[in-house]
């Protein structure tokens, strides 16, 4: 509900609502034959369509990192570690790295008698339920409005423990051959009859769905109410694992990213273990990962967020799974936490090429080329309007050195470099610039 969605000439379109899929896309489309492991980094826009608030935009630039193939552990171990190293160079050093798997709540949720559509319900709700009593309720509402409950159907002890499989199981057999016929009712025909048992068949399996959603939900608090900090939450989480008879894999693998986390210089007080942490989207499906930090005023926003999906190549065209995880920033939330020092510098122009007259344009051209590639960064004055003019645009653009071409320097393939400082002038091959243009970087 959140995607920026409209119709134009007989196409369904939409804005880009993150970059992962187009990322994927681009390697099944170009770069399937490479080895693996492949790694890609894009920047750009992407458009939520959601209700704007602080450090929350409905158009913000999103950073990112996406690693296909590579053995899962250590995969997850440099993604997560990029994400960290990028906020260290950044100087942003007070921040929160917290660590969840998905395969936690969705082995759980496989084990109940779940249809789809209420599987990934869950799952995509695990954010909503783990953040605040308030997301609690929204999620809840939502669920009821799907899987209605009956209150009297809910305190029947007799009811709630017959299992929904048994008795759809009898009900299909027995009220299809025998049943109906017992009933003095006229259904008119068999289509009719089936469609009455269809729809109870429905119901019944309705109850049963609802009944079991209550017992993830459950389970999900459980999950929230254990996260914190290693290694005892570690042993508070076995032992929930254990209770509910549940695979101890998630768990196992992320001790080992913690372990290599740490060892690459991340505090262990700045990890934080939530295994009900689920990002909202439903294509994860083993380690998730956020980065919070606070700004100046103790306002904390999320960084940073990923994990793994490998099973996404498939769902968009793949003929098989590829393991894949990656991360994205968004820049708009990391600019608070930056000073003017840590703010990229644009790196300013160093010297103007002005051509003496429009036949010498060729040559300035020239020189341009050969100078940017001895590694300077240079303009070329394209007005035409000659020497004097294009002084004034150098010292307007605060641009230090002007290369002076004519008939004389062609004829010596070099140029006249004047400092617009001192006035300075002397006559300089082309193939010495980057020789003296590194000592003028100032400007003016």
């Amino acid at each position: 509900q959140n995607l920026y969605a409209f119709r134009l000439h007989q196409r369904d379109l939409c804005l880009r609502p993150e970059y992962t899929a187009s990322i994927c896309r681009l390697y099944l489309d170009h770069y399937q034959q490479q080895p693996l492991p492949q790694r890609f980094q894009y920047a750009g826009p992407i458009f939520r369509y959601e209700a704007p608030g602080r450090n929350r935009y409905r158009q913000h630039t999103q950073l990112g990192v996406e690693l296909f193939g590579g053995q899962t552990i250590f995969a997850d171990a440099e993604i997560v570690q990029l994400a960290c190293d990028m906020l260290q160079k950044l100087h942003i050093t007070q921040y929160r790295l917290e660590l969840g798997h998905i395969g936690v709540a969705s082995g759980f949720i496989k084990r109940l008698r779940l249809d789809d559509h209420a599987a990934r319900l869950l799952l995509s709700l695990m954010e909503q339920i783990s953040r605040s009593e308030e997301g609690e309720r929204a999620a809840q509402a939502r669920l009821e409005a799907l899987y209605p409950g009956n209150t009297a159907e809910e305190q029947s002890e007799d009811t709630t423990a017959r299992g929904a499989k048994g008795a759809v199981s009898e009900l299909e057999t027995r009220f299809m051959s025998s049943l109906l016929n017992g009933i003095s009712i006229s259904f008119g025909d068999d289509a009719v009859r089936n469609e009455v048992v269809e729809r109870f068949l429905w119901k019944v399996g309705r109850g049963e769905q609802r009944r079991q959603i209550l017992h993830a939900l459950e389970f999900m608090r459980a999950l929230h109410a254990l996260s914190g900090s290693p290694p005892l939450v570690f042993d508070e989480l076995r032992a929930l694992l254990a209770r509910y008879e549940l695979d101890e894999q998630p768990l196992a693998e992320l001790e080992q990213l913690v372990a290599i986390v740490e060892q690459c210089g991340v505090h262990q007080q700045q990890i934080v273990l939530n295994l009900s942490l689920g990002r909202g989207v439903s294509y994860y499906t083993g380690l998730v990962f956020e980065i919070h930090a606070r700004d100046e005023d103790g306002f904390e926003a999320q960084l940073c967020g990923g994990g793994r999906y490998d099973q996404l190549m498939r769902a968009i065209g793949s003929n098989r799974d590829i393991n894949a995880c990656g991360f994205a920033f968004g820049i708009e939330r990391l600019l608070p936490l930056l000073s003017q020092n840590d703010l990229p510098k644009n790196e300013y122009t160093q010297a103007l090429v002005i051509p003496v007259s429009q036949s010498d344009v060729p040559y300035a051209l020239q020189v341009a080329r050969s100078a940017r590639l001895q590694g300077l960064r240079i303009e070329v004055d394209v007005n035409g309007h000659g020497v004097g003019a294009g002084l004034k645009v150098a010292v307007k653009k605060q641009i230090a050195l002007a290369m002076i071409v004519g008939e004389n320097e062609q004829r010596i393939q070099g140029v006249t470099l004047r400092d617009l400082q001192t006035g300075e002038e002397r006559v300089t091959p082309v193939d010495a610039l980057a020789e003296i243009v590194p000592h003028k970087e100032q400007r003016l």
